[in-house]
């Protein structure tokens, strides 16, 4: 958000000839850089890693900070019990055999786990394809063809798009994710998004002239898409991506997401502008709103609510053929644990199959 305000002021206060117009623009975000690495030295250390440590008395802190509650609360002391029954699991594991090449393999080999991974790919693609950073990154230029007609106006909506985006993405986030769900906001937002791509698509396709209402409603739909997005894909893969995943692969797991996030996002600001002159301003848009209509089938039958659902029972959504999964019932399994049915069963660490499923071995 404050790049867009930092590009807007550099705009009208310094002369396009001048070298310090692009300096300052690469120079500001080292301030909120600096702020941040500052402030991670504030941060609690991972209770898993000071577990697996043998820190437990510190794990134990931890936990009670992160939960803002006193260390003797019971829920933390409970949380201590599965972090230490998780590490001795892939301890177990690790000698047995956890090098990286049978963590991958097993990543792919495993249907519970090949099911998680690609599902965690597929919301990476579906997040950036159906418009995802490259919308963000030629804002000013998409104001400009939503019939903004000057270059400053074009970067101070732009500074609106970015409050907006910023404060429906922390509020939803940080306060409403876990009170309607995942699935519910990243069905809703993909359908925000392909509303606004169509509307979009259609404005620019017929290309109105001095149609102020059309444009209106032009500008209009990129907040739409805005809104869409933050409420979205614009978070919720990457809190998927920490929540499915079990230790024993996390990692690989994780960082292998993360990295097709990267390469995604790299690849959609490159071809964006391609796609404008390649498919029309309009197709590219028909592009993003037809990724839109894919995620909203694909993920709506694949990914399965896991909101509440605890690390150690989150295999049992993935049981189900991909396109079940959405059927499966977060409250089914918590009410499970709660009623002592799965106490003292524990995924193996070596996640041996039996007839196609994974099978769960008493620990």
């Amino acid at each position: 958000m404050l790049g867009y305000f930092v590009n807007y002021g550099t705009d009208i206060h310094i002369s396009d000839s001048s070298r310090l117009q692009y300096r300052l623009v690469q120079a500001v975000p080292i301030i909120p850089t600096g702020i941040a690495w500052l402030a991670s030295f504030a941060l609690s250390e991972s209770p898993r890693w000071l577990a697996a440590k043998g820190k437990l008395t510190a794990a134990q802190e931890s936990l009670a900070r992160l939960r803002g509650c006193d260390v003797a609360d019971p829920a933390v002391i409970e949380d201590l019990q599965h972090i230490q029954k998780q590490i001795h699991t892939r301890a177990a594991d690790l000698e047995r055999g956890g090098s990286l090449k049978s963590i991958i393999r097993d990543t792919f080999t495993v249907p519970s786990y090949r099911s998680r991974i690609l599902l965690a790919w597929t919301m990476q693609a579906v997040a950036q394809w159906s418009g995802g950073q490259g919308i963000s990154f030629y804002m000013p230029q998409i104001f400009t063809y939503a019939g903004v007609s000057s270059s400053s106006q074009s970067l101070i909506s732009s500074g609106a798009y970015g409050v907006v985006k910023l404060v429906v993405t922390v509020v939803f986030a940080v306060a409403l994710i876990d009170v309607f769900g995942r699935r519910p906001c990243f069905l809703l937002g993909l359908a925000m998004e392909m509303v606004a791509h169509v509307y979009l698509a259609a404005y620019l396709a017929v290309d109105p002239v001095n149609n102020k209402s059309a444009s209106n409603a032009a500008i209009a739909a990129i907040f739409i898409y805005a809104i869409g997005w933050s409420v979205g894909l614009c978070t919720i893969e990457f809190i998927y991506a920490t929540e499915i995943f079990p230790t024993r692969i996390r990692s690989f797991a994780y960082s292998s997401t993360v990295s097709l996030h990267w390469f995604f996002q790299f690849a959609v600001v490159r071809v964006t502008p391609v796609m404008f002159v390649s498919l029309d301003v309009y197709g590219t848009f028909v592009f993003f709103a037809c990724i839109c209509a894919i995620g909203i089938v694909v993920l709506g039958l694949w990914a399965p609510e896991t909101k509440q659902v605890p690390l150690e029972q989150m295999g049992a959504l993935f049981e189900r053929k991909w396109y079940n999964c959405w059927k499966a019932k977060p409250e089914a399994v918590v009410s499970e644990e709660e009623s002592g049915m799965e106490e003292g069963w524990e995924t193996a660490g070596t996640d041996t199959e039996k007839g196609g499923a994974v099978h769960q071995e008493k620990t």
